[in-house]
């Protein structure tokens, strides 16, 4: 583990890797080492043509049977840290018999890799093992390569091995973290210096590059390293920022071990989406002295003449420093309006460092003060002329430069981009990073703690002021840097240091994401989405005021800002947000219809997210990946807003319910059984295929939620896709490209009607005629059933079939009738799927802390159904005594006994439908497997497949 870098006072001793080997690395070739050794078995399939030979005779069952740690564990370190520096070094065979080098020099050198690697015991008896040689290996490696003939084919094989181990050590779950963390540091080392070369060759050698995933699970949460990140400080929502924002081992290494300036805060209440110890109660915030002690006055700017800048030009107004005495506090800040060509500093802060001010343009005199004498020195170093010739540096910093009062303070949101793109350098000050002396910090360090740990970081309005501008100054200890200045550092160490190239690319993707929205920038650019550089970029980001976000996101993407800012409230400003990027872009993504956490409830925009914040979620169930995955434009599937909702064309199902027999309600076994409602099974009965879907949400949130609140959630949601299933309205509209492994992303919604006399400039008579309106409830999973189970379900339709043909089922039915509950009928309306008349509050808007996730109300008129568990949790609401008399519980109980008696036949006289159950579900079922009946197949769900563009309204 010596091999990660770390900052100068790293917050925790460095990790050590003990030595576990029990044999030498044995000098042949890398890749074949486990066949050489006995153990192809612990190799997975996918990685077995890499062996050589035929290992398929060898069963894989590591994840079931794994292999005891106390083997595999000296095992991989002989393979994977010896046997892959000695590749590197050039020392193994390329071929049985054959090597680069002279046979008994290759010995030799790998003899001393263990004299040079392996520590002799320490005070607690164990050996460790040092990286200092490969740090010192760079040289020896370049000759090396130099003396094969083909430099593509060993530059592929490197990469090959290198690939190889990467997806070997992710294979194996049972490694010590020392261990398997040294293995990653080596193969970081290695793969970035490899791609480096490749990139750096001359004459040009071509090797594809592949991505590697050392990183992975090194910050995962609940990990050592996230534990000992939240002991030093760290906010939770922080650690989910890093590791959705890197990807490097060194890079997460590295920040994990920054010292915490502010330590001390509570983040007790925070959560991995939101940050409590940042946020402001604006009715009690005051301005901070810049000392403690400190009693200075406020000093203000006439609001009046901020104010008539704005209103009576297509300006906004500046701030001049004028010393008028000799004394340190002889000064007055003149305001007067921007002109072109006269050069000024943006100051781009966090409120909560005390530079703001919500009911007054004033400050403390000590702070003017302050930031005056940092705006001077920043202009000694950011100029190098006479300085006789230079014309002052002005200052704009929102506290004194946009007005209170409502009408001022929308002029000056509007011209807030111009302010930030005009100004000759934007100066970030941040307290968290003013204690750091930049000559003595190392570019990593202080590009990491400004991109990756920074409050400034964590604000939406900083977003903006640090995107917009062509110069990008950071204020730390003793004077402001460039931050592409830095990143320059950053890099020329990183060329003869390849450790830190992969922080440098870490760095590149934050300060590319950042400053992705003006190409007037200094330093490289990326081409990305203008869409998913937003939601990268407001991801992890919060705001005071929600009402704000549309007007910042109006900033970013040059959209109409007096337009948003004029509507009454946030829903209306998010909604005239997606309306301008639509009408600016030409199309918004489809995609956007199957992820959502929460979405506006304006009819006609309930498909659009409400917020690109993170932490303005409540109960957020997409990560980072999925809300960039949702806003990714496609060419062919575009959506179009419209009044009936987003405009798509894709494929999809009709749902529709049928019972087993004619006449028969669609659950004919009320109170057979309870079951939760954890899939649907459909069939498609023109193809032959079966399909199980599952609420995305519900999936979601499981792994995270006790026994105790599955079951609430189970309860209140009331089978919420078997309620919307059974309307007879349900569909499912999918996208082929999300397909993995037969699994697909589905859009669940129910058909509503369209008026006759509408009409729309965004919607053809023809499109109307063609397209189906629905209001999008819930996202849900949908996966293709094997041939095992395909042939399980079968059979147990079949059975169910017989049971529903049973006199006992008729009896019953014959009893639900007489007791006046007909389960079909009007009187059913309200009714929930398990008989129980939950409050409608349940599972719309107040399920889930005041919001619904997906923008469904999940207690709306497709309740009007069938009972889908048959569990009567209050019998005397709906119907009387019916389910607590004799006669009931009785025919129940013969029913039940029916459906164990076609079950244990069949699985006396069909040894098939005992053998599918052992593949699909498990051993010794035959006493469960009668309840399989009512709750998978109480009915029939046929799936009718629509056009596959199919035109669709979504709202």
């Amino acid at each position: 583990m010596d091999l990660l870098c770390e900052p100068n006072s790293p917050a925790a001793p460095p990790r050590t890797t003990p030595f576990v080997c029990t044999e030498a690395w044995d000098g042949g070739p890398f890749l074949t080492y486990a066949v050489r050794k006995g153990m192809a078995r612990v190799v997975p399939p996918r990685l077995r043509h890499h062996l050589g030979g035929d290992t398929s005779n060898e069963p894989y069952l590591e994840v079931i049977h794994p292999t005891p740690k106390e083997e595999i564990q000296p095992f991989l370190q002989t393979w994977l840290w010896f046997g892959l520096f000695a590749e590197m070094l050039g020392l193994n065979e390329t071929s049985p018999g054959h090597r680069m080098i002279e046979d008994t020099l290759a010995t030799e050198e790998i003899r001393k890799l263990y004299e040079v690697c392996v520590s002799a015991a320490e005070e607690d008896g164990n050996r460790y093992i040092s990286a200092k040689s490969v740090l010192e290996s760079s040289q020896i490696i370049a000759e090396r390569t130099q003396l094969v003939p083909d430099k593509r084919e060993r530059f592929t094989y490197m990469r090959d091995c290198l690939q190889f181990a990467s997806l070997m050590t992710l294979s194996i779950s049972d490694l010590d973290e020392p261990v398997r963390y040294s293995i990653c540091a080596l193969g970081e080392y290695f793969s970035t210096g490899l791609f480096q070369a490749i990139a750096l060759s001359n004459p040009k050698v071509d090797v594809p590059i592949v991505g590697f995933s050392w990183h992975q699970n090194y910050m995962r949460s609940g990990g050592t390293m996230d534990n000992q990140m939240l002991q030093q400080g760290w906010c939770p929502s922080e650690i989910e920022k890093l590791r959705s924002q890197f990807n490097g081992l060194n890079t997460m290494h590295h920040i994990a071990q920054l010292q915490r300036p502010n330590a001390n805060q509570d983040h007790s209440n925070c959560t991995r989406h939101l940050c409590t110890a940042f946020q402001m109660d604006i009715e009690t915030y005051k301005p901070s002295h810049l000392s403690d002690g400190c009693t200075c006055d406020l000093i203000g700017i006439d609001g009046r003449a901020t104010s008539l800048i704005l209103r009576s030009t297509d300006t906004y107004p500046i701030i001049r420093f004028d010393q008028i005495g000799d004394g340190v506090d002889d000064f007055e800040l003149v305001i007067e309006p921007y002109e072109p060509g006269v050069p000024y500093v943006a100051l781009s802060h966090v409120w909560a460092n005390g530079l703001g001010n919500p009911k007054a343009n004033s400050l403390p005199r000590c702070q003017i003060k302050h930031v005056a004498q940092l705006i001077a020195s920043m202009q000694v170093e950011a100029e190098t002329g006479d300085a006789e010739y230079r014309t002052q540096y002005r200052m704009w910093i929102d506290t004194l430069c946009c007005p209170v009062e409502l009408g001022g303070k929308l002029i000056a949101l509007e011209r807030i981009a111009s302010v930030y793109r005009n100004a000759a350098h934007v100066l970030v000050l941040d307290a968290s990073l003013t204690g750091f002396d930049p000559q003595d910090t190392h570019p990593a360090e202080l590009m990491l703690r400004v991109y990756g740990a920074s409050p400034w970081m964590r604000r939406l309005w900083t977003l903006q002021e640090g995107a917009l501008t062509k110069s990008l100054y950071i204020q730390f200890a003793d004077k402001a840097v460039n931050a592409y200045a830095l990143l320059v550092k950053l890099w020329t160490g990183a060329n003869s240091d390849p450790r830190y190239m992969k922080i440098w690319q870490d760095i590149m993707g934050a300060y590319n994401e950042l400053q992705g929205f003006f190409s007037g920038r200094e330093g490289p650019t990326i081409n990305q989405s203008p869409l998913i550089t937003l939601q990268r970029s407001l991801q992890f980001r919060t705001v005071s005021v929600p009402s704000d976000e549309p007007l910042c996101i109006s900033t970013l993407m040059n959209l109409d800002t007096k337009y948003i800012a004029a509507a009454p409230d946030a829903e209306t400003r998010m909604a005239r947000v997606w309306e301008l990027i639509y009408k600016s872009q030409g199309s918004l993504p489809s995609r956007v219809i199957f992820y959502a956490d929460e979405v506006l409830s304006i009819p006609g925009w309930r498909w659009a997210p409400r917020s690109l914040l993170g932490s303005a979620v409540k109960d957020p169930v997409l990560g980072i990946d999925e809300r960039v995955l949702r806003l990714v434009v496609d060419a062919k599937n575009q959506g179009i807003p419209t009044p009936l909702g987003l405009k798509v064309a894709l494929p999809g199902y009709r749902l529709l319910p049928r019972p087993l027999v004619a006449g028969l309600p669609l659950h004919p076994w009320p109170g057979a059984i309870n079951p939760t409602e954890d899939q649907i099974i459909l069939q498609d009965t023109k193809s032959g295929k079966w399909y199980r879907i599952m609420d995305w949400y519900r999936s979601k949130k499981i792994a995270s939620w006790t026994a105790e609140e599955l079951s609430a959630f189970d309860r209140k949601q009331n089978h919420p896709l078997c309620r919307e299933v059974d309307s007879g309205k349900c569909v499912l509209i999918y996208d082929e490209k999300s397909r993995v492994d037969g699994t697909i992303m589905t859009c669940m919604g129910q058909i509503e009607e369209v008026e006759e006399d509408f009409e729309h400039a965004s919607i053809t008579s023809a499109e109307l005629q063609a397209g189906i309106r629905i209001h999008r409830t819930r996202t849900v999973i949908m996966s293709a059933l094997g041939d095992d189970e395909i042939r399980m379900m079968m059979a147990f339709r079949e059975m169910a079939g017989v049971v529903a043909l049973d006199q006992e089922t008729s009896n019953l039915q014959a009893i639900e009738d007489r007791n006046g509950e007909d389960r079909d009928g009007e009187d059913r309306d309200g009714e929930d799927c398990d008989g129980e008349d939950h409050d409608s509050k349940d599972h719309n808007g107040e399920d889930r802390d005041g919001e619904d996730r997906d923008g469904e109300d999940r207690d709306g008129e497709d309740r009007d159904g069938e009972d889908c568990d048959g569990e009567d949790h209050d019998s005397k609401d709906h119907n009387g005594e019916d389910r607590d008399g004799e006669d009931w519980k009785s025919c129940m109980a013969k029913v039940k006994d029916k459906m164990k008696e076609v079950v244990a036949e069949a699985w006396k006289s069909r040894p098939e439908v005992r053998q599918t159950v052992e593949n699909t579900i498990g051993l010794d079922m035959e006493e469960y497997m009668w309840a399989f009946i009512p709750k998978v197949f109480s009915h029939d769900v046929i799936v009718e497949e629509t056009p596959s563009e199919q035109l669709w309204f979504v709202d």
